[in-house]
């Protein structure tokens, strides 16, 4: 059983991710009109704001700037502004987007006093927004004194600087050395004009930049020249003197030589740190292995790597052997075995007289590494103090040779940039020039009304689906026949269509169930009646009892129907108990003068006064009767027990109309005498916390809950498979003939 429940959860998983979509999409079904609704209210304003608003043309000139100036000598260098390509690049673009430059521009061109930049007293509704609060941003963060006349003149120069800058836009176009400089304005020639302008204005300033360079450059260039030919002459002077007071010749090699004999005395005093090292050690295990017996100094490194002493072991062994094989055919006192015994123990002394051997030389060659040592440390620390001398005054020396090439290095080269510079003045080139000009645009590029329109569109339906999924989420009435089961726990017997009826006609759904037992009313109708019977096999239910919420859920309906379609099978017996609002009396044909329910229980009638058979069928009907004052007492009283208990033998079911369950108590006291009870509820209506509520004072006082039954389900809903328990309309209702809307129960 685990392995099926196993391999069937992904498929109720699927199934349940199926209901969900099913569920979302009818969300949409439902408020597709209002969605579209909404859509269209957007696509609309939207219309109407784009068209109210100026058309706005955009012209481009394209700048070719070269990182690689055409000028004879790179006076740059002489600031060190050598930099990287995109680096150079990048501060060019924030050039051309400068403020200084935008109002060089603007001057140029007298932007001031053009139509484009002066304030409009009439402009669109869209436009007159945008300008409102750019004034009341340049406002708040230009603020002016009142009556400071060259201020608001300044602040009025700001905002145009401002509003020049948004319309101007520098792109550099990728993996080359190009740049679009594009202005937008109502104007389309001006939109040419001024991005024309800028380039030209670029180019200008760079050339008087570099211009004025080259002129600072020549005159720090000639202040600086003095001074270093003087502070040139100073150190080579002091060089001299230096020499000639120490007899210094050209020493490299003698320190070179020097330099080389400390390097291999450092290798061989390393040298001899390391055997004495080794050495030392192989003493101290030596010393710790005194007294313990000869074999126990085989285990000491030293004694291990010695030639001989492996030699000497492989006699050992062989002398071993030897003894070991004669033992098994000679006596202890046979010749050949004291011969071969005597060699064991020759071998053995061989070994220990070399372990004495190996000792005595790890002591020597302990004793000759330290003297070696020390006579390496004495002579290279004699070695050290004179190349430290010699270093003392190649380092002065060495001092004084490179402060005298240095100001000769610095001398040069100011000297050979001072001439390239007097050369070189008046000869600055373009770094840049104008690659494309700019040409007035043909269609403007902004608003683009048929983007605002179809983004306002669908900005509308998003909107609105989120409002349809909101107004769903705070609907919490009963839609779906799953629903009842999931919240309510309650078995569903069936779902009853809405019915579209004339009721001024005298149309009602138990005659439309009549005239139409092939309709889906009529088949809904019948598998209620089948839940019911089959729910109660061994005893079956003889008072039902038909109850709601509220008023107007369609119990009446569900009643009179249920009654007629048992009344096809069995002797039924039809009770009106409600006793505060009767209907089944009229739709049935009865007058308000025939005797029922009240009159039978007050004893005031005999039963056949109280019962009126309905011609050709097995359904009787008791109207509620004459309505008595107090409803619940008639019905809580021991003679309307005894009542029922009286009909029950007369009748195999008995289908009761009661009151709505929270709107009385009526009902809870009809419950508690029943056999079972069904519960209406309509779709798309009732709360279902009203509805729990209900169903939970019903099984407070002990009654026995049948199912429910979801009325006046819209055809809409069923066609697009409603809830978990949906049924499709249109092909049944046209398999039988039956073409109408569906009616209201």
């Amino acid at each position: 059983m685990d392995v099926s429940r196993k391999e069937m959860a992904p498929e109720r998983m699927f199934e349940e991710e199926v209901i969900d979509l099913r569920e979302y999409w009818s969300v949409l079904m439902r408020h597709r009109l209002s969605i579209m609704g909404l859509a269209f209210i957007f696509s609309l304003v939207a219309v109407l704001v784009v068209f109210s608003m100026d058309p706005i043309y955009r012209s481009t000139a394209t700048l070719l700037i070269e990182s690689q100036k055409t000028n004879v000598v790179s006076i740059e260098e002489v600031y060190g502004l050598g930099q990287a390509n995109e680096e150079y690049y990048k501060t060019q673009f924030e050039i051309l987007k400068s403020r200084d430059l935008s109002k060089k521009v603007i001057e140029k061109l007298n932007l001031a006093e053009h139509p484009e930049f002066l304030p409009e007293e009439e402009q669109g509704l869209l436009s007159g927004w945008v300008s409102t609060i750019k004034t009341n941003l340049l406002d708040k963060w230009l603020p002016v004194l009142p009556g400071d006349a060259a201020a608001e003149e300044e602040l009025a120069f700001e905002k145009l600087v401002v509003s020049f800058q948004e319309s101007l836009n520098v792109a550099p176009v990728r993996k080359s050395q190009l740049a679009h400089i594009s202005f937008e304005a109502k104007d389309r020639k001006l939109a040419a004009l001024v991005a024309n302008t800028v380039s030209e204005t670029y180019i200008e300033n760079d050339l008087q930049a570099r211009m004025d360079m080259t002129t600072r450059a020549t005159r720090w260039l000639t202040e600086r020249l003095d001074g270093l030919r003087l502070k040139l002459r100073q150190s080579e002077q002091a060089l001299q003197t230096y020499k000639e007071k120490e007899g210094l010749i050209e020493g490299s090699g003698v320190s070179t030589l020097t330099a080389q004999h400390i390097q291999d005395l450092n290798a061989k005093l390393v040298s001899a740190k390391q055997r004495m090292a080794v050495a030392e050690t192989s003493l101290k295990q030596i010393k710790k292995l005194q007294g313990k017996g000869m074999s126990k100094y085989l285990s000491i490194p030293a004694v291990l790597r010695d030639p001989l002493m492996s030699v000497l072991k492989e006699k050992e062994s062989e002398a071993r052997r030897r003894v070991s094989s004669l033992s098994k055919r000679y006596g202890p006192k046979h010749p050949r075995m004291i011969q071969a015994k005597a060699g064991l123990a020759e071998a053995r002394d061989g070994i220990n007289t070399q372990i004495k051997h190996v000792i005595s030389g790890v002591e020597k060659e302990f004793q000759v590494a330290k003297a070696e040592e020390n006579v390496l440390k004495r002579s290279l620390g004699s070695r050290k103090g004179e190349m430290q001398k010699i270093s003392s005054k190649g380092y002065e020396q060495g001092v004084l040779e490179r402060e005298v090439e240095a100001n000769k290095q610095l001398y040069d080269m100011f000297m050979g940039r001072f001439k390239e510079t007097s050369e070189t003045t008046g000869m600055e080139s373009a770094n840049a020039r104008i690659a494309d000009p700019a040409v007035p645009g043909i269609e403007p590029v902004k608003p683009k009304k048929k983007l605002i329109v179809l983004i306002a569109g669908f900005m509308g339906m998003f909107i609105g689906i989120l409002l349809a999924f909101l107004l769903e989420h705070l609907d919490n009435t009963i839609k779906t026949a799953a629903k009842i089961e999931e919240t309510l726990k309650l078995p569903v017997l069936g779902i009853l269509p809405h019915l579209k009826i004339n009721f001024g006609a005298n149309e009602t759904p138990l005659k439309y169930a009549r005239e139409n037992p092939q309709s889906f009313f009529t088949e809904s109708i019948r598998t209620i009646r089948t839940g019911i019977l089959l729910s109660s096999l061994d005893e079956p239910h003889k008072i039902i009892v038909v109850t709601s919420s509220i008023p107007g859920e369609g119990k009446s309906t569900v009643s009179m129907n249920l009654a007629d379609s048992l009344g096809e099978m069995k002797k039924v017996l039809l009770v009106d108990a409600d006793m505060r609002r009767p209907s089944i009396a009229k739709v049935w044909g009865l007058g308000s003068k025939h005797k029922g329910l009240s009159e039978f229980v007050a004893g005031n009638a005999e039963l056949k006064e109280c019962v009126h058979q309905v011609d050709g069928t097995k359904v009787f009907v008791m109207p509620s009767g004459e309505i008595p004052p107090n409803p619940l007492e008639l019905l809580s009283s021991q003679r309307f027990i005894n009542t029922l208990i009286k009909l029950g033998d007369s009748f195999e079911h008995i289908v009761v109309d009661s009151a709505p369950s929270l709107a009385v108590s009526d009902s809870l006291v009809l419950a508690s005498q029943s056999s079972g009870v069904i519960y209406v509820i309509k779709s798309d209506a009732t709360p279902a916390p009203m509805v729990q509520e209900g169903i939970k004072r019903l099984r407070e006082v002990g009654s026995h809950l049948i199912g429910g039954v979801l009325n006046d389900v819209s055809e809409e809903k069923g066609k697009k498979g409603y809830g978990k328990y949906g049924y499709y309309t249109g092909n049944y209702y046209g398999s039988y003939g039956y073409t109408s809307d569906n009616a209201k129960s």
